[in-house]
């Protein structure tokens, strides 16, 4: 007799990612990528006397790019009527993996609002909390939401999706990171629900790190990406390496 398979019910912590799924098919997204110089970023990360991670520079330089190119700030809404809205500070969603108490892995995701007025270590220090914290404190709002029933939890995703700016940007955010580079990957292609988001590649021996930008095309065009990464990568050549610096 030939083996079977089995089936067994969807794990709780896939319905978020369900959910930011079904909400990404409404996002009108596209990409641009770009080459990054960032052999003087690695120098000056490895000789820091603390360590920074890589997400905690670029979270850094994408704050401070959201202070050039304040579309990068805002977040578009379509209901009463189609607007923008322009948060005043950027509110980055950090894509996290961690061991889930229930068994296996999961995706949890870190907020971590106005970048561009923070340190590095200030930043460093949120993402290890998210990393590392205990998780019904750190993700304590999607574990709740998890829990919803799903017609209540896409009702809400439907609401702060496209009714009010500003919850959009405080809840939801303005921007977001997701990185593979650690594992020498590059997941270039992940469901855009913010204004932009940044999925990097690990460097090479000569500091070249492959950038893709998903933009959300309602609120950007694909010069106006274009130059959000040359912003990202002016700030990591200088404000990024003059901060490792100081540590």
């Amino acid at each position: 007799m030939k083996n079977r398979g089995r089936t067994f019910a969807l794990p709780r912590n896939r319905r978020l990612v369900l959910d930011i799924c079904a909400a990404a098919r409404g996002v009108p997204a596209f990409p641009v990528e770009r080459t990054l110089k960032l052999g003087t970023v690695a120098a000056a990360r490895q000789a820091a006397k603390v360590r920074i991670s890589w997400v905690t520079l670029f979270l850094r330089a994408y704050g401070l790019a959201g202070v050039d190119v304040p579309e990068l700030r805002q977040v578009y809404s379509k209901y009463p009527w189609p607007r923008l809205y322009e948060h005043p500070e950027a509110v980055a969603s950090i894509s996290i993996h961690r061991d889930d108490p229930l068994g296996g892995k999961r995706l949890i995701w870190a907020r971590i609002a106005g970048p561009e007025t923070r340190s590095l270590l200030e930043i460093q220090n949120a993402l290890e909390h998210a990393v590392r914290g205990p998780l019904e404190e750190v993700f304590k709002d999607g574990i709740r939401m998890e829990r919803v029933p799903t017609p209540l939890r896409r009702l809400s995703w439907w609401l702060g999706m496209n009714w009010q700016g500003r919850q959009k940007a405080k809840k939801i955010g303005t921007c977001s990171i997701s990185t593979l580079a650690s594992e020498d990957t590059l997941n270039r292609g992940h469901p855009l629900i913010v204004t932009s988001s940044i999925a990097y590649s690990r460097c090479d021996e000569l500091g070249d790190c492959l950038v893709t930008l998903q933009c959300d095309h309602r609120v950007l065009d694909g010069m106006l990406a274009s130059h959000a990464l040359h912003r990202i990568e002016h700030h990591l050549i200088h404000q990024c390496v003059d901060e490792l610096g100081e540590l």
